[in-house]
């Protein structure tokens, strides 16, 4: 069998099918031992061991990210299967007072009774956690009922969640955070995706912006609005902007003792006028300036009724989108940059997506989005900044996975634009359209399997 470990862990008892349930829904697991102190316990590396201080111990130092856990019933049954994707954690006074002890986890199985034959042992030990044995991952995946085609399926989850977990603390440390990288590799989604997993996926605590080249503070902060009054005359009030509004509601959550996290994302902020949309904001957004410390008076302070600043509160956590081909990022405000943190969001990160949306037609369309890419490194004028995402080849199931067609109706366009006034433009096509079809025998390997990061 591989390195991975799997482990039997009981949430609530091999009963309480009810809470087993709950926690294959909040894909996290729900561990008792709360009449145990929580402190730091010498670890002995015991896989099975009986008294309830040296579990603990288990659960603190021996059970991993990565592992397999199985959730037992009564008789070598179960409930699920699962992986451990987060690290241990101890939460007092929470909803389960009873169930302190936690690991986040992602579902491998679907939620049944399974019967567990091919376990090698005849009972369940008197435990709440200990290593069980299998001879193979095969077997294991047979006791559950899971199709092998199945399992990619699930590895892509997995690396997916991973990834939002880690921009996700990169988020918690810098407040501010910008994805750049090439058109298609699903920056907005994702920024999405990390937004729903900072706030525990309470929309009313994000919001949403999209910069253009007429977007302005009035639009951001505050500015005159022309107000229909009930007589049918028209006069011009003061009106908080949308960040201005996202932000009081951050306040009004802290004050109440709310220990909520808000996360506003800017869609293509390089679009905008950034010194025009966030004027005096500069001081404020500073990750080390946040909360009342940050405090500056608006552009409209004069028309205001009380004497009261403006700050972001720090609970408010800012992510941004933006394209590496775009003219305007040439353009980007210095002192701004040094305010956010820039990682960058590569095609050959993202083509989990393809495998999700696409099934057993991703891997042609991995291949050829890989030739393409490849292919358009190799033109002198381009780089890796222009490689295509794979958000356009999720227009296949629109086409009717019509190869032709998407070529001509969502990639030559873009390609065009990119070697327009280019030397040999003609022929440069013609080259990037043979690495589409996959007929030249470029190199498809990918050039970099992950996402590189770039503080600014």
């Amino acid at each position: 069998m591989s390195n991975i470990r799997v482990w039997k862990i009981s949430v609530g008892g091999t009963n309480n099918i009810k809470l087993h349930k709950k926690s294959f829904k909040d894909k996290v697991l729900y561990i008792g031992f709360e009449n145990i102190e929580e402190k730091n316990y010498p670890y002995s590396g015991e896989e099975k061991p009986r008294k309830q201080e040296n579990q603990v111990a288990l659960l603190q130092h021996g059970v991993s990210i990565g592992d397999l856990v199985v959730v037992p019933r009564k008789n070598l049954r179960a409930s699920f299967l699962a992986k451990i994707i987060g690290p241990y954690q101890y939460v007092e006074n929470s909803e389960f007072e009873g169930f302190p002890r936690r690991f986040e986890i992602i579902p491998i199985s679907k939620f049944g009774d399974f019967q567990l034959n091919s376990l090698e042992t005849n009972k369940w030990d008197f435990t709440t956690v200990s290593l069980l044995t299998y001879s193979s991952l095969d077997e294991l995946y047979m006791d559950f009922n899971i199709e092998k085609d199945k399992i990619a399926d699930i590895k892509n989850e997995e690396n997916t969640s991973e990834n939002i977990n880690e921009y996700k603390n990169i988020l918690l440390s810098s407040k501010n955070l910008i994805l750049r990288g090439a058109p298609g590799t699903g920056k907005t989604y994702l920024a999405k995706e990390i937004a729903k997993e900072l706030t525990d996926g309470n929309e009313d605590q994000i919001g949403f912006v999209q910069f253009h080249p007429s977007y302005d503070y009035t639009d951001f902060v505050e500015g005159l609005r022309p107000v229909s009054n009930g007589d049918g005359t028209i006069e011009f009030k003061l009106v908080d902007g949308i960040f201005k509004k996202f932000c009081q509601k951050a306040r009004d959550a802290k004050k109440t003792g709310g220990q909520d996290n808000f996360v506003f994302i800017i869609d293509e902020i390089n679009r905008g006028e950034i010194s025009k949309i966030f004027g005096e904001l500069f001081f404020s957004i500073d990750p080390s300036y946040r909360g009342e410390k940050g405090s500056v008076s608006t552009q409209y302070a004069n028309l205001h009724e009380t004497d009261e600043k403006f700050y972001i509160p720090e609970n408010v956590y800012i992510i941004c989108t933006m394209n590496d081909i775009d003219r305007s990022v040439d353009t980007f405000d210095f002192a701004m940059r040094r305010r956010f943190r820039f990682v960058e969001v590569t095609a050959e990160s993202q083509l989990g997506m393809l495998d999700t949306a696409l099934g057993d037609k991703a891997e042609e369309a991995k291949k050829r989005l890989r030739n393409l890419n490849v292919a358009i490194e190799n033109v002198q004028e381009l780089n890796s900044h222009y490689h295509i995402g794979p958000s356009y080849f999720l227009n296949l199931k629109d086409v009717d996975f019509d190869y032709e067609s998407l070529w001509s109706d969502y990639l030559k366009p873009l390609l065009e634009d990119y070697v327009r006034g280019t030397y040999e433009e003609f022929e440069t096509l013609e080259t990037l359209k043979k690495a589409f079809d996959l007929i030249n025998k470029e190199r498809t390997e990918p050039q970099d399997t992950g996402d590189n990061d770039a503080d600014n």
